[in-house]
């Protein structure tokens, strides 16, 4: 989205209370985000008032979901439009209220050097390390709590070719780190070996460090995906697999319409360590959806414990209208699955507080993320960016976003770490 404004001579402002165009990207996954979208319309339409000539955009999900509603309940936005338009978002505002003025777009061009006119992305991303790589989108997965195929539809590829560019282009922005998003990642070209072909062609950006893969559902296709890898040279791929399990119980997994059980799911992440030594593991859980019991709770805890996963995502059940568990009976009091996650929660940290305990004396590559004035920030390839903790260490010598750097790690909080570059 950033990229097509700035193709069109739009330029991002910092500041919502002097900018022409307020842009907001809204969610409807869950009814908190739903809430929160509205209430984020809402204050920026105080701001609105301010600002006469300012147009209120809504981008997103919710725009898309809820389109009529929009229009209908919330006359404070001038206009709005989906996810799938994304990469139209320059065109379609200009066509809406006039291309960006010509005196600003000149303006900005002079500011800018050759390398930066050649590429409008250049300006966005400068600077930035890590960036984003949506590689499909949409779902055919169907699990009973989700709503994402409703608004996102079927699932469907991005074409290779427009993934490697997207990547070189970002590469020659100066990021070193591409993570790979979808819904549905390793669904990506219908087959395990297309998702490999697809890791092999990003392998070809020269200035790329490092390739992550995200969101892996746990079932045959990413152990497939695990195993292809040990035919494959590709030095780049991080030590990381994220794979949401959702649950432990089997229960309540059929309930939630999804693939998998304890054991799948244990094999998968232990397939994951062998093959990519060094990895560590990203899961999510979902507590509280229709029917669970302490029960299926206490399955949660014991693959924990037992499978050691050291990333940890806990959500709490939101019933989602159109979603078949929205009308399931038996729903959890929301005090009853507060209850749970919090229970669910204080164990990993318990396991998680001796976990990074052990790090401490490790040395392991890291790359820089950001520069300050008294310090560092950094991560490790088991990290990953917006998502995971972060290692600080002291500003001691000339470095840049995206430098590799070998780390001593020297102290721990509840997810960061402390080094020393050695």
């Amino acid at each position: 989205m950033e990229r097509s404004l700035s193709g069109e001579g739009f330029t991002r402002s910092d500041n919502p209370e002097t900018a022409d165009f307020h842009l907001i990207n809204s969610c409807a996954f869950i009814e908190d985000a739903k809430m929160e979208t509205i209430r984020t319309v809402l204050g920026a339409a105080k701001i609105k008032k301010k600002h006469k000539n300012q147009k209120l955009v809504l981008v997103g999900c919710f725009s898309e979901r809820y389109a009529e509603n929009v229009r209908t309940d919330l006359p404070e936005v001038d206009f709005s439009f989906g996810t799938g338009r994304y990469h139209e978002a320059g065109a379609l505002i200009g066509s809406k209220f006039g291309p960006a003025s010509k005196s600003q777009s000149e303006t900005e061009s002079e500011k800018r050097s050759d390398t930066e006119r050649l590429s409008p992305l250049f300006s966005i991303v400068k600077g930035a390390s890590f960036a984003p790589v949506k590689i499909s989108d949409g779902c055919d997965r169907g699990c009973s709590f989700c709503a994402i195929p409703i608004f996102r539809g079927k699932f469907r590829d991005i074409p290779v070719a427009t993934i490697v560019q997207e990547s070189r282009d970002l590469a020659a922005s100066g990021v070193r780190e591409v993570c790979l998003v979808s819904q549905d990642s390793n669904s990506y070209g219908g087959s395990p070996g297309a998702f490999l072909d697809l890791l092999e062609a990003l392998h070809e950006v020269e200035d790329l460090h490092w390739i992550r893969m995200l969101y892996m559902y746990p079932d045959g296709k990413t152990e497939a995906i695990l195993n292809g890898l040990a035919n494959r040279s590709l030095p780049k791929l991080v030590p990381y697999l994220e794979s949401p399990i959702q649950h432990a119980s089997t229960r309540m997994l059929r309930a939630m319409r999804r693939i998998g059980d304890r054991e799948r799911f244990q094999a998968i992440f232990s397939l994951a360590r062998s093959v990519l030594p060094g990895s560590e593991v990203r899961t999510s859980v979902l507590l509280g959806f229709p029917g669970e019991t302490d029960a299926d709770v206490e399955e949660v805890l014991e693959f924990i414990e037992e499978s050691r996963p050291e990333k940890l995502a806990l959500f709490s059940y939101s019933p989602e209208e159109g979603t078949p568990g929205a009308t399931l009976p038996d729903q959890v009091p929301t005090e009853v699955t507060r209850e749970r996650v919090n229970r669910v929660r204080n164990a990993f940290l318990l396991q998680h507080a001796n976990r990074q305990r052990d790090l401490v004396g490790q040395t392991f590559r890291c790359m820089v993320d950001e520069t300050q004035d008294q310090e560092i920030i950094a991560r490790r390839a088991q990290d990953a960016p917006e998502a995971d903790g972060v290692v600080y260490l002291p500003n001691s010598r000339l470095l840049s976003p995206g430098d590799l750097v070998n780390v001593q790690i020297t102290g721990f909080a509840e997810f960061d770490l402390t080094g020393v570059i050695v």
